[in-house]
């Protein structure tokens, strides 16, 4: 009787201490954090930033968002800096992201001054470029150069049309290399055209008449152009309208295939009319799930652990994954970082589950070891008593925790590590993230 108090006192302490860890310890960032100064910036719109996003400068990562209130109808950010960030005066303050995608988080964009900012003073805010703006005008421009290329290929959709077209672009490379030639001979007679103008002025004319001579045969060779494919666009309609009504011929079609499958008619029909086909494939299927059956049962979960050891001042990362042949089997690896040897160390366990109680033995931290969980809460709260290295003086190392399920994802964890020994006996916590 004594034995089960002890026990039940331990479980009920460990839970306060559980619940005080939870409600009132809170965030574990907390105690990672540098204590810093507090600066204060306003934007039109924070969509996206949450608190504890970083906050840098320079693109350095200076701080981290504090609080984010609404004041006068605009976001007000509260931001902590790190004691030996200084923001000059002038500084400015914006949104930014990690690509396109990324999470958001503020952005100092010094100032030049020689003088700083002082705590719970506040930054110039710069409105953030939206994605939304960025995109309706892509989406603009895409539609204009659709319009653009449907109206080229109109204009040069046929064999001939793209002959006009190249033609077109002979003539206008005829053109300019008269042009050239013209630039070439009269090279001199332009600068005699200085002492003699009224002769300069008469060539030039002749010139312009040739060139304005060859634009109209351009523009009515371009007018042809367009002409011939406007008949071209009437074929393709006509095409389109011949294709739409063999379409709905095919259709016809198929609609009396179904109608003589769903009579029985045709190999097809009778096939799906035939009764012993649907007690063959319902053989068939109860033969494959007898196959499969044993496989059915097979779970697989990964996790991963941190533990943080306050007298040593050390952290304890686990990674463990677990293998369930069967509902009340299963086997557990684990890859573990001791912090006192400085090298990684395993686990191999198998274990099975008689209702609130689950034993396990195998190699725990590279050692012969073995123990007990206890389930409570349906499942939500474990006890654990571990005990392993049972060759070492002057006694093994055993190790009581406790565990409660926060979320389906994420636990918390309280315990005592080697409390036999007052010499290496130490408190531990930490959290875990859990994948089913």
């Amino acid at each position: 009787m004594k034995r089960e108090f002890k026990i039940g006192m331990f479980i009920a302490i460990a839970l306060v201490i559980l619940a005080l860890f939870i409600f009132i310890v809170g965030d574990l960032s907390v105690f990672f954090q540098k204590k810093g100064y507090s600066l204060f910036v306003s934007f039109d719109s924070v969509a996206g930033l949450e608190k504890r996003a970083v906050v840098r400068m320079a693109g350095v990562k200076a701080g981290y968002v504090k609080d984010i209130r609404l004041e006068r109808n605009r976001a007000q950010v509260e931001m902590t800096l790190n004691p030996e960030v200084k923001v000059p005066l002038g500084s400015k303050a914006t949104l930014a992201a990690l690509g396109l995608l990324g999470e958001k988080y503020v952005e100092i964009l010094p100032g030049e001054s020689q003088q700083y900012y002082q705590p719970q003073e506040t930054i110039e805010g710069l409105p953030p470029v939206s994605f939304d703006q960025i995109g309706t005008l892509l989406l603009s421009i895409g539609e204009e150069v659709k319009e653009a290329g449907k109206g080229i290929r109109g204009l040069i959709g046929s064999e001939e049309a793209r002959a006009n077209f190249r033609g077109t672009l002979e003539n206008l490379s005829a053109l300019t290399t008269d042009l050239r030639d013209i630039l070439g001979e009269n090279k001199d007679e332009i600068n005699r055209s200085l002492n003699m103008p009224s002769q300069a002025i008469q060539k030039f004319d002749e010139r312009v008449e040739e060139v304005a001579h060859n634009l109209d045969e351009l523009i009515m060779l371009l007018k042809d152009t367009v002409q011939e494919n406007r008949e071209e666009i009437k074929i393709n309609m006509k095409s389109i309208k011949e294709l739409i009504r063999k379409t709905g011929e095919s259709l016809k079609l198929l609609n009396e295939s179904l109608e003589r499958i769903n009579k029985g008619e045709g190999t097809l029909g009778k096939l799906i009319q035939q009764p012993d086909l649907y007690e063959d494939a319902q053989e068939t299927v109860g033969e494959m799930q007898r196959v499969i059956h044993p496989f059915s049962e097979l779970r697989f979960s990964l996790g991963l652990r941190v533990d943080y050891y306050g007298e040593s001042q050390l952290m304890k990362p686990t990674l463990s994954f677990r293998l369930w042949p069967a509902s009340d089997k299963f086997l557990m690896g684990q890859v573990i970082r001791d912090p006192w040897l400085e090298r990684f160390v395993y686990s191999v366990q198998a274990g099975i589950r008689w209702g609130a109680f689950s034993p396990r033995a195998g190699i725990m931290e590279s050692n012969v070891g073995a123990g007990v969980d206890v389930y409570a809460l349906q499942d939500r709260l474990l006890v654990s008593f571990e005990g392993f290295d049972f060759n070492r003086s002057p006694r093994p190392q055993l190790r009581l925790w406790t565990r409660y399920a926060v979320s389906k994802y994420l636990y918390l964890l309280l315990g005592i590590d080697d409390f036999t020994l007052a010499s290496k006996r130490e408190l531990f916590f930490g959290f875990g993230l859990g994948l089913q």
